[in-house]
């Protein structure tokens, strides 16, 4: 008799704990459904910009501001990623919210890394990857190299990646300081042939070709290391790289010095 009532107090137990978890359950459950509601129910306050310049910042604002004061669960965040992606200076973005109220759109831009003359003479940013972008909406100011064709010749869409990849070889070989001393990357549409035009000289490179641009830029920033501080490069006129691992260099006819001068690297 005493062990039956020994079991039943202890079914009686487990069922008032039963009961009690299932309780707590369920009040956990309202309290999150309730949470939800509530926080669906709020309004964006405010919308920060993370990232952007004049680049994009007008473009990216008239985006967002359609964003101010509607209720978060009329919002669809990826969305609203995809609008910021759609501007041509915004290479990716990620929206998410801060906070209740707030929304934060971390984006990434599109950095020029040349200009461009455009058939109608206006003057475009192109970036690392040859892209033409739009005239952007805040006067900028990036100091960056002209791409051109010589003789007034309108460089065609693959002409303008193969330049960029031009500058892009010379940004990732040279010096910092004598990559921003460029000033031009100059494409003969006859020869196929590159000139880099520098602040004191144009260096030649020869017929466009990966290998062999790389090759001279290369040979270029050897060379100037080991011989600028020796040298009158000042003086230089033409830098000429067209053959490996040998710079020819042509000085300016007002010098009182020979002609030209050889050097290996």
């Amino acid at each position: 008799m005493a062990k039956r009532k020994q079991e039943i107090r202890q079914n009686q137990h487990a069922e008032r704990r039963s009961s009690g978890l299932v309780v707590a359950l369920l009040a956990l459950i309202f309290l999150s459904f309730m949470a939800s509601q509530w926080k669906e129910r709020q309004r964006i306050a405010d919308i920060h910009v993370v990232g952007a310049t004049g680049l994009s910042r007008i473009a990216i604002q008239r985006v967002v501001d359609t964003l101010r004061y509607r209720k978060t669960k009329a919002i669809t965040l990826a969305s609203v990623r995809q609008a910021v992606e759609g501007i041509p200076y915004v290479r990716s973005a990620s929206v998410y919210f801060t906070g209740v109220r707030d929304v934060c759109v971390d984006v990434s831009e599109r950095l020029p890394v040349a200009h461009v003359v455009r058939q109608d003479g206006v003057l475009r940013y192109v970036d690392e990857m040859g892209s033409v972008l739009p005239v952007a909406q805040e006067r900028t100011a990036h100091n960056v190299p002209l791409i051109h064709a010589s003789g007034g010749a309108v460089l065609s869409s693959q002409d303008i990646v193969d330049l960029v990849n031009v500058l892009n070889q010379a940004c990732g070989t040279l010096d910092p300081r004598l990559y921003q001393s460029i000033s031009e990357i100059r494409l003969d549409p006859r020869t196929r042939s590159v000139d880099v035009v520098t602040d004191e000289a144009t260096w030649r490179l020869g017929r466009l070709n990966v290998k062999q641009t790389t090759d001279a830029l290369a040979d270029m920033n050897i060379f100037w290391k080991d011989a600028s501080m020796s040298l009158r490069l000042a003086s230089v006129e033409e830098v000429d790289l067209r053959w490996r691992h040998q710079v020819v260099l042509r000085y300016r006819k007002d010098i009182e010095q020979a002609s030209t001068q050889g050097a290996s690297v």
